[in-house]
């Protein structure tokens, strides 16, 4: 799990599941623990829904995921964890998106026009 990737319980089992339209810090990146231990805690012990889109990154189903009816993502960038990624969210969390967030890393993917995982 890191900042944004959850593991999801399934019928058939757990699936890692990428947070369709951010971009959080690695582990090893400045950041990246706070956004991993942020999301193990937001959700924990709680019914997690996701809405898949159909593609894969890095080996992970890519979705849109709430609990308690809440976008998971946006709570995520809420806490200033993480970024939007614009080629892949179309602006979705831009608005949400904290000043402080500026200093991580957004990958290349990210940039307009670039979105490789898709």
């Amino acid at each position: 799990m890191d900042g944004d990737t959850i593991h999801v319980t399934t019928d058939h089992g757990t699936i890692k599941v990428r947070l369709l339209g951010i971009a959080a810090p690695d582990n090893q990146q400045s950041g990246g623990n706070e956004a991993t231990a942020f999301l193990e805690h937001y959700a924990e012990g709680e019914p997690v829904h996701c809405t898949l889109d159909g593609t894969q990154f890095q080996m992970h189903e890519v979705g849109i995921c709430y609990v308690a009816g809440q976008d998971i993502a946006a709570a995520v960038i809420r806490a200033g964890l993480a970024r939007d990624c614009p080629a892949v969210s179309g602006g979705r969390y831009w608005p949400i998106e904290r000043p402080e967030a500026q200093k991580l890393p957004l990958p290349d993917y990210c940039q307009s026009g670039t979105a490789r995982h898709r």
